[in-house]
Order: C-alpha cells, then sequence, then structure tokens
C-alpha cells in the first residue's frame, strides 16, 4: 500500500509539470511525442509481419519468372522503410519531450532551491549538506528517469506485448498465444521477485554513498581544522568506513544482477525454443509457413530486447520514486517562523525596541529572560557579556531567524511580526564575526550587498571600508578569486569586504557581531575607524566580547545569564564598579 501511496503522491506532484497550464508549446509537444510513440509501437510490430511476408515470397523465385522478383524485393524494401520509421519516430518523440522532461527538471529543481532558502535557521543548522546534495541530485535525475523511462518504455513495452499476443492468436492459434503470455508472464515475476530481493543491496550502496559524501564535503570544508590536529589519518580512516560498506553492497548488487540476468535469458529461451519446435511441426502439416516461422521467432526476440532490462528499469523505477519522494518531502518542510507580514518597512529611518523578551531554544532552557531596551534613530547600542549570555541571540531574534517565546520586537513603534521579512532583513546591515565568502571573485562578493550596483559603486564602497589599496595592490584586482569561504584572505581583509558589503547595502539599521573579536590590536582600531565612519547617523546595534570596541557607544548594556545587570554608557558603568569595570580591567590587563 505504501509503494502505490509513493508512486501515485509523486506522480500527482509532477503532473503539472509535465502539463504546465501556462505553457501550450509544452503540452502541444507532450501530445506530439505521445503519437510519435503510437507510430513508432505501430511500426516496430507490423515490421516481423513484413519480414515473414518477404521470406514466403522468396520462395516464388523459382518459378524462374522475372515479373515475381519485384515482388520479395519491394517487400524487402518496405521491410527497410519500416524499420527506420519505427526508429526515427522513437527519436522524434525523445526530441519532443526532452523540453518538457528539462523543463520540469529546471522547475522542481529551482522551486526546491527555493523552498530550502525559506526554511528556519534551525533547518540549516541541523542539516548535512553532502547528503541534502544527494537528494537533490537524486531526486532530479530520478525525474528524468522516469519520466522516459515509465511513459516511453515501460508502457509501450506492454502494449505491444498485448498486440502480439493478439497478432500470434488470430494468425497461427492459440499454443502460441499462450505459451507467450505463460513465458513473458514467468519472466516478470521471476524479474520482480529477484529485483525486489536486491534492492536492499541498492539502498545499502545509497546510504553508504550518502555517508561518504557527507564526510568527504564535511571534512574538505573543515580542511583547515583537519590541518590544525593533524587528523588526516582519521579523516581518510573514517571516509574508507563508508566506502568499504559501499563496496560490500556494490559487489553483492553486481552478483545478485548476474543472477537475474541468467534466469531472464533461461526462461525468455524456454519459451522461443517451445514456439520454435511448435512452428516446426506447423510447418510440417502446412498451417505455417517459413515466413511464420521468421516471424515468431522475431517477435520473441524484439519481446525480449526491452524486457531485458526489465529489471533494472524496475529497480531505478522504485528508487527513482523514493529519490523523488525525499526530495519532494523537502517542500514538505516547514518554517516555523511564519511571514504572515503585510507592512513594509521604509528604509530611512529605525527606531528599535525590545520590550520584556523571553526566548529559549528548548523548552527547557531559556537563554533571554525578560529583557528590555530600546535604541532611538540614529543612536549606538552595545550589548556585552560574558560568553554564553545570550548576546547572538539577540541578533537572531532581530531578524526573525526566531521569534520570542513572549515580549516583542517593535521597530517604528510596530511589532516587526507584522512586516514582511524581506523588507526587514533590507533595512538591516551586518558585519557578522566570522565573514564567508562565496567562492567567487572579490567583486562579486562586494556587489553581493547590493547586486544591482554599478563597477563605481562598488569602488567607493570598498574604499570607505578602507580595502580598495589592498585590491589594487594584488594581480588580478577585483577579479582575484577569494576561494572557499574566502580562504584566500586574512581575517582583517574578510572583514573589511564584509564592511564593503553593508555600506553598500545602505540600510538603516547596521548590526556589528563580534565583528573584530578574532582580529590582532593593530588592525581592530583600524577596522574600528570604517565601522564608525559607516555607523555615522545609523541606527547601531553592536554586540561586542572586547570592550574596547564598544565604548564609544550611546549605551552600552551588560548581560549574563540572559539577563541584562547593568546599563549605561562607557563612564557610568567604569563608576559603578561592576561587572563591566570587572570585564574591562581584566581585558585591559590582558592587553
Amino acid at each position: 500500500m505504501k509503494k502505490n501511496s509513493t508512486f501515485f503522491n509523486t506522480s500527482k506532484l509532477l503532473l503539472p509539470y509535465l502539463w504546465p497550464k501556462n505553457r501550450k508549446d509544452l503540452r502541444t509537444r507532450v501530445i506530439l511525442a505521445g503519437l510519435s510513440m503510437i507510430l513508432a509501437k505501430v511500426a516496430s510490430v507490423y515490421t516481423p509481419l513484413i519480414l515473414g511476408n518477404a521470406v514466403d515470397s522468396l520462395n516464388d523465385l523459382s518459378s524462374g519468372i522475372n515479373l515475381l522478383l519485384y515482388v520479395p524485393i519491394a517487400i524487402i524494401i518496405s521491410y527497410g522503410v519500416v524499420r527506420i520509421a519505427s526508429f526515427a519516430f522513437n527519436e522524434i518523440r525523445d526530441a519532443l519531450f526532452s523540453k518538457v522532461s528539462q523543463n520540469a527538471i529546471r522547475r522542481v529543481s529551482l522551486k526546491v532551491f527555493k523552498h530550502l532558502h525559506f526554511l528556519s535557521l534551525d533547518f540549516h543548522l541541523s542539516r548535512q549538506t553532502g547528503g541534502l546534495n544527494r537528494f537533490i541530485d537524486r531526486g532530479t535525475k530520478g525525474i528524468d528517469f522516469l519520466l522516459r523511462y515509465v511513459l516511453f518504455n515501460v508502457v509501450p513495452t506492454f502494449i505491444e506485448l498485448v498486440l502480439v499476443i493478439f497478432i500470434l492468436l488470430t494468425l497461427y492459434g492459440f499454443e502460441y498465444a499462450i505459451i507467450t503470455f505463460i513465458t513473458i508472464s514467468t519472466y516478470v515475476i521471476l524479474t520482480f521477485t529477484i529485483t525486489q530481493w536486491r534492492l536492499q543491496f541498492r539502498k545499502d550502496m545509497n546510504s553508504a554513498d550518502n555517508a561518504a559524501s557527507t564526510k568527504m564535503i564535511d571534512s574538505l570544508l573543515n580542511f583547515e581544522t583537519v590541518k590544525y590536529f593533524n587528523n588526516e589519518n582519521h579523516e581518510f580512516k573514517r571516509l574508507d568506513e563508508s566506502l568499504e560498506k559501499y563496496e560490500i553492497a556494490a559487489n553483492k548488487n553486481r552478483t545478485s544482477l548476474s543472477l537475474l540476468n541468467i534466469s531472464q535469458t533461461f526462461v525468455i529461451m524456454i519459451g522461443i525454443t517451445l514456439m520454435l519446435v511448435l512452428t516446426v511441426f506447423g510447418i510440417q502439416n502446412k498451417s505455417i509457413t517459413v515466413g511464420g516461422f521468421v516471424v515468431i521467432n522475431a517477435y520473441m526476440l524484439q519481446l525480449y530486447q526491452p524486457l531485458n532490462f526489465l529489471g533494472t528499469i524496475y529497480r531505478e523505477i522504485r528508487q527513482s520514486l523514493v529519490d523523488m519522494e525525499n526530495m519532494f518531502n523537502l517542500l514538505k518542510e516547514k518554517n516555523d517562523i511564519v511571514d504572515s507580514g503585510t507592512d513594509n518597512l521604509k528604509n530611512n529611518n529605525a527606531e528599535i525596541v525590545f520590550k520584556n523578551i523571553f526566548f529559549g531554544y528548548e523548552n527547557k532552557r531559556t537563554i533571554i529572560k525578560n529583557i528590555s531596551f530600546s535604541i532611538p534613530e540614529g543612536k549606538s547600542l552595545a550589548i556585552v557579556g560574558p560568553t554564553g549570555a545570550g548576546k547572538s541571540t539577540i541578533s537572531k531574534l532581530l531578524f526573525r531567524f526566531y521569534d520570542p517565546d513572549s515580549g516583542e520586537i517593535l521597530i517604528n513603534k510596530k511589532n516587526i511580526k507584522k512586516y514582511k521579512q524581506n523588507s526587514l532583513r533590507q533595512m538591516i546591515g551586518v558585519v557578522p564575526q566570522d565573514t564567508v565568502l562565496f567562492n567567487d571573485s572579490i567583486f562579486y562578493n562586494i556587489s553581493y550587498g547590493l547586486i544591482e550596483s554599478s563597477e563605481e559603486e562598488v569602488i567607493n564602497a570598498a574604499k570607505i571600508a578602507g580595502i580598495h589599496d589592498f585590491i589594487q595592490s594584488i594581480p588580478n584586482k577585483y577579479n582575484t578569486i577569494v576561494g572557499e569561504r574566502g580562504l584566500k584572505l586574512s581575517g582583517g581583509e574578510k572583514q573589511r569586504v564584509a564592511i564593503a558589503r553593508a555600506v553598500l547595502k545602505n540600510p538603516s539599521i547596521l548590526f556589528f557581531d563580534e565583528a573584530t573579536s578574532a582580529l590582532d590590536t593593530n588592525t581592530e582600531k583600524e577596522i574600528n575607524k570604517n565601522l564608525n565612519k559607516i555607523s555615522q547617523g545609523k541606527t547601531t546595534l553592536i554586540i561586542a566580547h572586547r570592550l574596547s570596541t564598544v565604548s564609544n557607544a550611546d549605551k552600552i548594556i551588560v548581560i549574563d545569564k540572559g539577563n541584562i545587570v547593568e546599563e549605561g554608557d562607557h563612564s557610568s558603568l567604569l563608576n559603578k564598579n561592576g561587572l563591566y569595570a570587572l570585564m574591562w580591567n581584566k581585558q585591559k590587563h590582558e592587553n
């Protein structure tokens, strides 16, 4: 029941892409491809009959009448024409349907990709990139396989089988039809039974393949960490364990395939042999001609060729359905943060208020406890505190990666839930602690802040961020490829790219999340100058561990264990001689 449910559910999801409502040209192609398939199959079924007539007509050549010579020649020519027609219509069918299938693959892939980008941060933090990539890759390939083989191979083959049994019953008698039916039925049952048994080996292969892919990608993404701890051999061993499992499953899969092929050949050849023996007796009693012998043999071989791949096709169809179901299941993943807002934020002013906020990632562990603060338009507020105090969680709440368990976050006196997420995030510019760059040029990474920016605007942003002179000093300048996650750039260079992106975006709210924590003192001072420069007149939220980066903020709040324990400007907090003063003195002595 589950298999049927999988098939029908997947088919239901796929059908709109095969018969798109807004694409008349694609619907026309589907109709023409179906017509070509029917014509190809008619030509294919008719071919053995012409061949049989050609063989029988050769007997008349012994009479010596020259005119009779043209009869077998004409039949043989028509045989060649029909064979060509059968092949040509199949190719026309594939050519017509190619645009339909590729359009379906493109639209499904894009839909899944879009959906993944709209899922919650929780989903992306818990995902396995390698395995997820395999789901999408196999799912899209499964669409192509299912469309081509189910629609244009499996279904036409069984239609041809029915036609052949009818022709044999009509022309040669019920014995031939019964033998054909029993032979093909036994063949199909045997194929499905053995293939069903072999599916476990394929599942083991896919499981091991997913594990190997995930480990490989994860290891390469963390190349530096592997090197730092000299754990290359550990990584090799982990990968080899998965590869070994794949090897074992692949060997079992190949051995069982040999068994399937031998069994299939045994069944089909017994059926052909029995029919040909019957044909010999038919020729003897003149109920069948020699041409009939050829027709029967041709039909059986013609049926055998596509059926020979039935086990593989059945297995691949089953696997394609599973792969497609896995991919379509990604579309069922829900985002807990519902974008139900209807208002747009204007990117020109911003007052932020956090009002009685409680939040925890887990029900039993509250991270933020009754926090309230406000940032007037154009002012700066810094949040400091020990590691794990809940500072970064505040930024995730402001971006609506999560919603608070209780309380409100207001921008311009309106709850951010009432704003469209896109407009909310459009007015916030971020300089993160760990800047991750695309494996593309420096120009592309800076222009990512505002994709439609001109070259002049990108260069101007780079100048404000203090990275233009560095870019001009390297051989490929703005066309320099930064490497995977920007690893070819230093920490300070990556931070300046992040600043340039924020400048280019020109938001009303700037958010600096530990933007200088990983930098040395001199670089930190230079970056801070850039940050102070771009935040002039903008509502600014700063999260920092180093207090030297926030001493000029209009207001500072100190968080400890999810609570605000102190607030004020730099001087007043030092005078309180509390946690802030303790942290300041400690960091001062460390420097």
